[in-house]
């Protein structure tokens, strides 16, 4: 496959799944560019432009900029300037803006106001048309968050990350990222100590530190995954995680055999129980990513009864349609909600941590337990919404109901 170069996002899809990896970064068809280009709308990038917001305000922030406020007394405001003008620039919803403003602000009063000797910001090793070639041949390109000084003589990499996931020490020590940035360093600055730091915008930072012998392995194990991708000659489709979040499904010839046959030996194979603890997990990983080509299928096929067969302003009996199997129908009824606080309020505690959910039925089966008058109070405070039902029953047994 083609591989101008490697990092570790791109290594990371192409153990995954080797089709997605072509499909996205070698597109073999138009179909696979038009669903790489609709992968990325507004609503599917809103974390992913917050990402760039909080990156690009904190990379100016530790900028050599009279404009930064990097005066004696680093303000807190201007930070959140900085960060304000990135989202005028790559907007995202209010919620988004709100998490993001959280991490700023806690990231300044953690580490932000801290004075350190700043050796660059934003630093490109290679680009994408000329990626860096490392000593023994390996093309890589990437962007180092910060690199700063300390008085030691140290070189410390810094990469800003914005994800809810927290990083273990276990995973810092062996981080692919970790490790690309650390080898460049290495040939940059040879003489150098080096440290590698995590800097997790909603927790606090990781660092880790390599000797030259780890490096040098990781190096040759490197270049050896590169040699991987570049002899992979017909890519196939692997079901796992990367499933999940993968935009090419409709041209994935797996994910289709799972959609139209619920294929099960493509996700799970021999019986998951016989296996080992780490065989049974990946089976688990592969499960629920089939779950989740199937969930979207189900509520895509839903959608389009909804809003393309059906009308929404239409009657029951017109919003009902029969065929050779099927009976659907799209029924009028409502949808019985409790509020949390008024229920725990009406019954108190111990009762009300009996109930697992708040759902209808959770709510009906304790008020056989309550004394008449309280059982009607929390029938008196439940909120009634109209709601739409889609009922879809197979002729040859009306007791089977897909809802």
């Amino acid at each position: 496959m083609k591989i101008p170069y490697i990092s570790a996002s791109r290594l990371k899809v192409a153990k995954d799944c080797p089709l997605q990896y072509q499909m996205k970064y070698d597109s073999p068809s138009d179909n696979a560019v038009a669903l790489r280009w609709a992968d990325s709308h507004r609503d599917n990038l809103q974390y992913a432009r917050l990402g760039n917001n909080i990156h690009n305000a904190l990379e100016e922030w530790r900028r050599p900029n009279p404009d930064t406020g990097r005066t004696r007394r680093p303000i807190l405001s201007k930070l959140i300037d900085l960060y304000d003008s990135e989202t005028a620039k790559n907007e995202v919803d209010f919620a988004v803006y709100q998490d993001g403003l959280t991490m700023i602000e806690r990231w300044f009063n953690e580490r932000g106001s801290a004075k350190v000797k700043v050796h660059s910001v934003e630093y490109a090793f290679g680009s994408h048309a000329a990626p860096y070639v490392m000593a023994n041949g390996t093309p890589v390109f990437g962007f180092i968050d910060l690199i700063v000084e300390h008085p030691d003589g140290t070189i410390e990499l810094v990469d800003y990350k914005s994800q809810r996931s927290l990083i273990s020490q276990a995973e810092a020590d062996s981080n692919i990222q970790a490790g690309i940035y650390l080898a460049v360093a290495r040939e940059l600055w040879p003489n150098r100590p080096l440290r590698f730091t995590f800097d997790l915008l909603r927790y606090g930072t990781v660092t880790t530190i390599w000797s030259d012998k780890q490096i040098a392995n990781f190096t040759k194990w490197l270049k050896g995954q590169y040699e991987w991708i570049q002899s992979i000659e017909s890519p196939k489709a692997t079901i796992g995680a990367g499933c999940n979040w993968c935009a090419f499904k409709d041209l994935c010839p797996k994910a289709q055999d799972l959609i139209q046959n619920g294929a099960w030996d493509l996700v799970v194979g021999d019986d998951p129980t016989d296996e080992n603890m780490d065989k049974m997990l990946t089976t688990l990983a592969k499960v629920k990513a089939a779950k989740g080509i199937l969930t979207k299928k189900q509520q895509a096929i839903e959608a389009h009864i909804k809003n393309d067969i059906f009308d929404s302003f239409a009657t029951e009996e017109q919003n009902t349609i029969s065929t050779d199997n099927w009976s659907v129908i799209w029924k009028e009824g409502n949808r019985t909600e409790y509020v949390a606080h008024e229920i725990q309020r009406i019954v108190g505690g111990p009762v009300f941590g009996q109930m697992a959910t708040l759902s209808k039925t959770a709510v009906e089966r304790v008020l056989a337990i309550l004394p008449e008058e309280q059982a009607q109070q929390v029938k008196d405070s439940a909120i009634i919404k109209p709601s739409r039902r889609l009922t879809i029953r197979p002729k040859s047994n009306a007791k089977d109901e897909s809802d």
